[in-house]
């Protein structure tokens, strides 16, 4: 490879790991990179040994590493930043998806002088998830008079009914919202009640048989 060849290479090589790191795949890296090394009109080939040639004073912004005769297998100071903040990206993406919102503790749903939750659920019977969901906020809301109820509360609301949690359940707060207007969750640390919500609570439930 020509020292003009080289310097193009070079000068391409951030982008080029961008691009690759798109990938988690090393099989798929590996034919990326031969693809835009084609582009360039370059020779995959050699390229390591050329990198190899270089001296740290020459080059300190790229390391090559090289496994057997595999000349694909290259690390530079610019694909590393890119690698870990994809992996980073990756595992903040797969810890919000798997959040595990705790049944808030110390609620008293019994409380002095006012219905008790599970005597509410008897009145208004509750048949659906979306029900249940603005069955438990409006009792926060209008009974127990909170200010501040998360999905944290609608969870310990279930669990003193008994009823089955669902399987994502700011997402099922949301999609109530979505279907009936019942709900305001806009801040999910802060859910509210809309006027149709109540309105169906106190004029709609329980539903007819």
């Amino acid at each position: 490879m020509g020292e003009q060849e080289f310097d193009k290479l070079l000068e391409s090589m951030p982008r080029i790991a961008e691009a690759i790191n798109a990938f988690t795949s090393e099989d798929v890296q590996r034919q990326a990179f031969e693809a835009l090394v084609g582009t360039l009109n370059l020779p995959s080939t050699g390229i390591v040994d050329a990198y190899q040639g270089l001296t740290t004073e020459e080059n300190d912004s790229a390391v090559i590493t090289a496994e057997g005769d595999d000349s694909s297998k290259f690390v530079t100071d610019s694909i590393e930043p890119a690698r870990e903040s994809n992996v980073t990206e990756r595992r903040r993406r797969k810890a919000k998806s798997k959040r595990n919102w705790a049944a808030v503790k110390d609620i008293g749903f019994r409380p002095e002088g006012k219905t008790s939750f599970k005597d509410f659920i008897e009145e208004k019977q509750p048949k659906t998830i979306d029900e249940k969901g603005l069955l438990a906020v409006y009792y926060f809301e209008q009974i127990l008079e909170l200010e501040e109820i998360g999905v944290g509360h609608v969870m310990a609301a279930y669990k003193e009914a008994a009823w089955r949690n669902p399987a994502n359940p700011e997402n099922s707060l949301q999609a109530a919202s979505s279907r009936h207007h019942w709900l305001d969750t806009s801040n999910m640390r802060i859910i509210k009640t809309t006027q149709r919500g109540r309105d169906f609570v106190e004029h709609d439930m329980p539903g007819k048989k």
